[in-house]
């Protein structure tokens, strides 16, 4: 077997100098000394980089090298000396004819490597772009090559700790450079070379990472693994360890190719940025990509078991609406695909956690339902609508109050469109109970029975018996009690009176009664199977009967009352003083001959003073109409006989109550005095007698 190279990134080792080399080095040390200037301390530079070449130190002539000015050592031509011999150019003018100089210049590229290092040191330094770039796409081609080398020849070599230490550090070295020359290096030529070169995904990462060109490495890492799903991990990996700017309009690029190769890690990819802010909006039309294809192979592999004849899948176009956004799906895209993984839970699981997480997406909440329906366990659907559609007595107390508030009521379920959501139920043609839930959030109870009678009849009792509108129950109860009596006469007409009698004592006998239920019975049915309820009946008749009797009499009493009352008013009679003020303005009520009235409270007040006490405290339809009694008895004759019907009515508008003792008064405990006359009339001398009644 062969014995191990030596890495060529290890760093440059010493070897014992001899006595001749200890006095060669004292020499040049000595000569250096002597110089006056730079370049006679270059001239010593040169040939010392020329002594150690000849002796077999290539990686020490090369630092050397790279000390020496263009002017003496041109970068041309000291780096194609430096290459030749590897490339199997022998040029004995390019290492001095030394044996021992072409013999550690062929063994490897670590003097070149070390002489461009140096020169890419001094670019950095200088902040010479173009060099480092030229310098640095050389340098990584070297790197590779070495490494390359270093794995072709691993199989050969004796399996040692020390040999798989050198290739982990062969790595690392190589990311150690690119980190640290990813400013002054052309980061999309240096991702051309690794490409070239069939770098792990892993490693561009790192560098696409440091050099913010990520899409490079996330193609090449789809590429490399095109028919497995190392690749779509590794390009996951690379997503997820990125900025999420320069992440996102990738994630939406390959969320297809993802999906189709490692759909659980995208789908975990896709959760772990939804927070970030990564659009589950955009991502739609890939999760529908994806399960069409799924769908799409299920058919297939149906159509070939059954034989039947396949349809042209490869050439149709579908279009889908989702919550108002209109996504066409091109099929051809979809089936030629390189790999595919089928998983029937990413999709619903993706759609899951964004809800969970917040997402009020319309879009999001319809295929989700879509996808519900399709499946066979009807438990996951009636579970996520039980949590999203509002409950029935938040649907009626909302549409019990106006009619803004009422088409507000459309919006409870928040973005769940509960209209498509119970179109897609009813069109898959089974779960009905989801369906029965959607008719419930929508308040349509009488709907929801209609459609539990045909799937659970015992539901529909339940939904029957929730009603809190008697009128509703009786109406529920009776459609399933005549859906009992229809469903027993299917079955031959037996025991058609035992279930109907049931409903009859599931819904209670303030519900419903034997006489409404008596239509549904058969022509001929023994007395004795419903002998209870009509006795049941036969008493509530007689209760509701000795009921309305007890209230006839009660109005009977009250009609007397309010007659006898009606002649003691009419006998009435109020006096009045002479010197009588109003209560209001203090005015004597008999001097200028007004109007006045005279309440049973005993206060009198002039009719102009109590029309404008008594205006702002009445409504507009009521002032208006006070405006308008005024004008008609202004205009009608005195021997007018709608005259005293006008005036009545005037009457009961201001004068219904006394202002001082009535709701005017405690209307009014708020308001201000606006006038001083006001103040001084409440605390100057108020004679104000009472009438006497």
């Amino acid at each position: 077997s062969r014995k191990p190279k030596t890495s060529i990134f290890d760093a440059y080792i010493k070897k014992p100098l001899t006595e001749e080399e200890k006095a060669q080095e004292a020499l040049f040390e000595h000569a250096k000394a002597q110089c006056s200037n730079a370049a006679q301390k270059a001239v010593v530079t040169a040939v010392r980089a020329e002594y150690h070449l000849s002796n077999g130190r290539a990686e020490l002539a090369a630092k050397y090298f790279a000390m020496c000015p263009a002017a003496l050592e041109p970068f041309s031509d000291t780096a194609i000396r430096l290459a030749l011999p590897k490339l199997g150019v022998d040029d004995p003018r390019s290492y001095g004819g030394s044996i021992k100089a072409r013999d550690s210049l062929v063994a490897t590229n670590v003097p070149l490597i070390t002489y461009l290092a140096d020169k890419m040191r001094v670019g950095k330094i200088n902040d010479d772009r173009m060099t480092c770039t030229m310098i640095g796409a050389w340098l990584t081609e070297l790197y590779l090559h070495e490494r390359g080398e270093r794995r072709a020849s691993a199989p050969l070599m004796e399996p040692s700790v020390a040999a798989s230490a050198a290739v982990s550090e062969d790595g690392a070295l190589l990311a150690q450079f690119l980190n640290n020359n990813v400013n002054n290096m052309d980061a999309k030529t240096i991702m051309k070379i690794l490409t070239s070169h069939d770098v792990g995904a892993h490693e561009c990462a790192l560098y696409a990472a440091k050099s913010g060109d990520i899409a490079t490495a996330v193609n090449a890492a789809l590429s490399v693994g095109a028919h497995d799903t190392s690749g779509a991990y590794e390009a996951l990996g690379i997503l997820g360890g990125s900025p999420f700017e320069l992440a996102e309009p990738l994630y939406y690029r390959h969320a297809s190719t993802l999906l189709s190769r490692a759909p659980g890690g995208a789908v975990d990819g896709f959760l772990t940025r939804y927070a970030e802010g990564l659009s589950p909006s955009r991502l739609l039309p890939s999760i529908m990509n994806y399960e069409q294809r799924r769908a799409a192979q299920a058919r297939e592999r149906r159509l070939s078991g059954t034989g039947e004849e396949k349809v042209g899948l490869d050439e149709r176009k579908e279009t889908h609406a989702v919550g108002g956004l209109e996504l066409r799906l091109n099929r051809t895209m979809i089936l030629t695909t390189a790999s595919f993984v089928e998983d029937e839970k990413a999709a619903i699981r993706y759609l899951e956690g964004v809800i969970n997480q917040g997402c009020r997406i319309s879009a999001v909440f319809s295929y989700l339902i879509s996808l519900y329906a399709k499946l066979i366990d009807e438990e996951p659907l009636l579970k996520f609508l039980t949590v999203h559609v509002p409950g029935t007595s938040a649907w009626n107390n909302a549409t019990s109050k106006s009619a803004a508030i009422r088409n507000e009521a459309y919006s409870l379920s928040g973005p769940l469109d509960m209209s498509a959501a119970l179109r897609t139920v009813l069109a898959s043609g089974r779960h009905y109970r989801s369906a029965i839930k959607l008719y419930m959030g929508f308040g349509m109870r009488q709907q929801a029975v209609e459609l539990a009678l045909k799937v659970d009849p015992s539901l529909a009792r339940e939904l029957a018996q929730e009603s809190v509108e008697l009128e509703e129950r009786k109406r529920l109860w009776l459609m399933i009690a005549k859906n009992a009596a229809s469903d027993s006469t299917s079955r031959g007409g037996k025991d058609v009176v035992s279930r109907v009698v049931s409903v009859l004592k599931d819904c209670g006998p303030d519900v419903l009664s034997i006489e409404d239920v008596l239509p549904f019975l058969p022509d001929f049915a023994q007395i004795d199977q419903i002998k209870d309820e009509i006795c049941e009946a036969l008493t509530s008749y007689s209760s509701r009967i000795e009921g309305f009797l007890r209230e006839m009499s009660e109005c009977d009493h009250t009609c007397d009352n309010l007659r006898s009352e009606i002649a003691r008013l009419k006998s009435r009679q109020v006096r009045v003083k002479t010197n009588a003020r109003c209560a209001i303005t203090n005015k004597l009520v008999l001097k200028d001959g007004e109007p006045f009235y005279v309440f049973p409270s005993g206060y009198v007040i002039l009719a102009s003073a109590l029309k404008k006490e008594v205006m702002p405290y009445l409504n507009e339809k009521q002032r208006s109409r006070v405006l308008e009694l005024e004008e008609e008895l202004k205009a009608a004759p005195e021997s007018e006989p709608s005259r005293e019907k006008l005036q009545t009515e005037l009457d009961g508008l201001i004068a219904a109550e006394c202002p001082l003792t009535g709701t005017v008064m405690i209307e009014s405990i708020d308001r201000g005095f606006d006038k001083s006359d006001e103040i001084d009339n409440l605390f100057g001398p108020l004679n104000i007698e009472r009438a006497e009644v």
